[in-house]
Parts: C-alpha cells; sequence; structure tokens
C-alpha cells in the first residue's frame, strides 16, 4: 500500500500545473497485488471508475478524483456519460465540476436517462449555453425525471431563462425541492400575508434557499416579524420575514444584545430593525467596532447613532477614513463651516472627493488624497497626520 501511494505522489506532484491521465495511467496507481487478492472469494477494495477521461486535470483535482471516484462502478457506463457531455458542447472544466458535484451522473445510462433529459430541456427553449448553465448550477436537475414541471413552474413565475438561470446559481434547492409539498404552499402562506406575485418573483431571484424552508419554519417567522410590531400591510414586511426566516434566532438575538451592550433600550433596537433590517447581517464584532468607532474616535453621542441607524450599515473603510480628512481639514482650518457626520457619509465617492479632497491647495496637502485612497482601500487607518 506504501508503495502505491508513493507512486502517486509522484505522479501528481510534479511541475507541470495540469497533468493528464489517461484511463491506464490512473489504473497503473492502483495496481498492485498481495496474496489475498489471489484468492477466488477476495474481492479487491479498488475498482476504479474511469475519471473524466481525456480531461486536463490539475494535481490537486487529479488527486482528489482518483480519490472520489474509485469505487466499484463499471469504467465503460461513466466513459460513456461523460463522452456524451463533451459531445453536447461541455468543456474538460465543465465537465470535470458536474461530475464532482453530482458522481451519481457518472453511472447514469445515457440514452434512457441523459439523453431524454438533455432534450426536454432543449424542448422547453434553452439553448445550448444556457443549458450547460443552469446544469452546472443545479447538477442534480437531471436526477429528476420531472423536470419539465419543475422548469415550467418557476419560468412562469419569473418571466424568462435567464431570471431562472439566476436564481438557481443562488440556491440549487429551487429546483430540487418538492414543489407540491414545500414550494406551492409557502407561496400560499406569503400570498395570505399580502405578498404580491410580483414581489414573490424579486424574492425568488434574491433569496431563493427563503421558499425551500418549511412551512412551519415561514410561519414561526411571520409571527416572530408581528411581535416585533411589523404589520403584513407594511411595505417592509416581505423583507424584515425573509431576513428573520434565513438568520438563526441566537444570531438574531445576538445583535439585539450587542446593540443594548452599547446602551441602546430594546425600542430603539426594534425601530432600527425595521429601518434598517440590513443591521442585523453583520457578525457582533462588526457592529461592535462600528459602535466603538463612532463613540470612541468620532465623538457621536449615543442619541445621535440611535437617531440615525444607517451609519452603522456603512463599513468602517468609509467611515474612519472620510472622518479621518474631516479631521484634518479641521485641525488646519480648511473648513468654513461645520459638517454632519452623516451628510458627509452620504454623499457619493465622487462627490465627497470633488467637495473635500480638492481644497487643500498647499504643498504640505499634497498627499492628502493618496492618503485617503490607501485608506479606503485598507492599507492604512490614518488618512494624514499634521
Amino acid at each position: 500500500m506504501f508503495s502505491v501511494q508513493k507512486r502517486l505522489f509522484c505522479r501528481l506532484s510534479c511541475n507541470k500545473s495540469n497533468i493528464h491521465l489517461s484511463s491506464y495511467q490512473l489504473c497503473s496507481l492502483f495496481s498492485f497485488s498481495t496474496a489475498k487478492e489471489h484468492s477466488s472469494n477476495h474481492r479487491s477494495n479498488f475498482t476504479l471508475v474511469d475519471p473524466l477521461e481525456s480531461c486536463e486535470l490539475s494535481s490537486k483535482e487529479a488527486a482528489k478524483t482518483a480519490k472520489c471516484h474509485t469505487r466499484d462502478t463499471k469504467s465503460s457506463s461513466s466513459s460513456l456519460s461523460i463522452e456524451f457531455f463533451k459531445q453536447s458542447g461541455w468543456s474538460d472544466a465543465q465537465v470535470m465540476k458536474l461530475m464532482h458535484r453530482e458522481p451519481v451522473l457518472l453511472r447514469a445510462k445515457v440514452e434512457t436517462v441523459l439523453k431524454p433529459r438533455m432534450r426536454s430541456l432543449q424542448d422547453m427553449g434553452f439553448s445550448d449555453t444556457e443549458i450547460v448553465q443552469l446544469v452546472s448550477s443545479c447538477p442534480s436537475l437531471l436526477c429528476f425525471r420531472d423536470i419539465q414541471p419543475r422548469i415550467n413552474f418557476w419560468r412562469s413565475l419569473l418571466g424568462s431563462n435567464e431570471r431562472l438561470i439566476r436564481a438557481s446559481r443562488k440556491g440549487m434547492c429551487l429546483l430540487t425541492a418538492s414543489l407540491s409539498q414545500k414550494i406551492e404552499p409557502n407561496m400560499s402562506i406569503l400570498k395570505e400575508c399580502g405578498i404580491s406575485k410580483q414581489c414573490i418573483a424579486e424574492l425568488v431571484v434574491r433569496v431563493p434557499r427563503f421558499f425551500c424552508r418549511t412551512n412551519k419554519c415561514i410561519n414561526e417567522s411571520i409571527k416572530h416579524v408581528e411581535e416585533l410590531g411589523v404589520s403584513r400591510d407594511n411595505k417592509m414586511f416581505p423583507r424584515l420575514l425573509v431576513l428573520v426566516t434565513t438568520t438563526s434566532r441566537s444570531k438574531f438575538d445576538a445583535t439585539f444584545a450587542t446593540l443594548i451592550s452599547f446602551g441602546w433600550s430594546h425600542p430603539d433596537c426594534v425601530v432600527a430593525f425595521r429601518r434598517y433590517p440590513s443591521i442585523w447581517g453583520f457578525s457582533q464584532k462588526n457592529l461592535s467596532d462600528k459602535m466603538t468607532f463612532l463613540t470612541k474616535e468620532a465623538g457621536c453621542e449615543l442619541t445621535y447613532i440611535v437617531r440615525r441607524p444607517v451609519l452603522l450599515t456603512y463599513s468602517l473603510k468609509r467611515l474612519r477614513p472620510r472622518h479621518e480628512v474631516l479631521n484634518f481639514l479641521e485641525q488646519n482650518r480648511l473648513l468654513d463651516e461645520g459638517h454632519d457626520l452623516l451628510t458627509v457619509m452620504n454623499l457619493t465617492e465622487e462627490k465627497f472627493r470633488k467637495r473635500f479632497l480638492s481644497l487643500p491647495r498647499e504643498e504640505k496637502f499634497i498627499g492628502l488624497y493618496d492618503s485617503y485612497v490607501a485608506a479606503v482601500q485598507g492599507k492604512h487607518d490614518v488618512v494624514a497626520e499634521n
């Protein structure tokens, strides 16, 4: 066994970026014999699948393929399925990725499984390029017999192949979840909440995994959102519902706890949640760092932040450099009047640079612009020094 591992290591650790492994070469890596193997009732532990014959694999990928596909499977069937995809216009890299994500396709019968299901996609109006994109985003789609009903359901809702492919890339569960047991009941629940078909379609494209949750989970999330004082007719209700459903309760509560530790009241947190739910997508450390910066470095009063929770939606790469620029200009008396921090943060990058970084004219201020750019790119914390 040691000699086999040694031979495999030597073959795969060559200096070339890509290596070509034929069936013969791969099989030779595992060709060894022991006294037990010659016994009639012994079954070898290594019956190698023909992994991506004639495909170019990196040494790392080849090692992984050899490990993943060393199974008791007929190599001829895998060769046929691989050849079928290549003849259908798939590149070696695309075939490699497909088989790695859904190895069962290696054993799929071409004539009775792969061809009919690929043909059904063509009959539904998908181009060859779109088929590659769709199947690559959800390889297990080809494992289902009812491809057409699934595709037709989502395409009728989303309106185009492009939107369907975009949604499936974000969540392959969209095409694999049961329509009758999960998807359609969830759709009915949302419609009962007054959420329009157009809004549902937008949510599918943005957060497809939301629709793959259990009906019980969706109902509990609706109750949770309503407990936070958000009614179903509130325009933010769909967005808040998605957030609560796709965020663990522990993380959700941890965000409240983080803000409260800085002096926020629970009602303050609820108001911020209703207005800027994206805050609940940040980590505890991220929020703590922002609150520490705003209160300690920028000198903001807690009441100022509580009334302007949008400040917490900006990154420190925006907050800190802009504050440093303002601080620098004020210390050097280059600002005629005071500037509200939130107003400055709301400016686009172009407007901010034009308004504040074109002020210095003296030679000692020449480096201000470059220092700001470096700070935005995360290279420096301090924009400029006196």
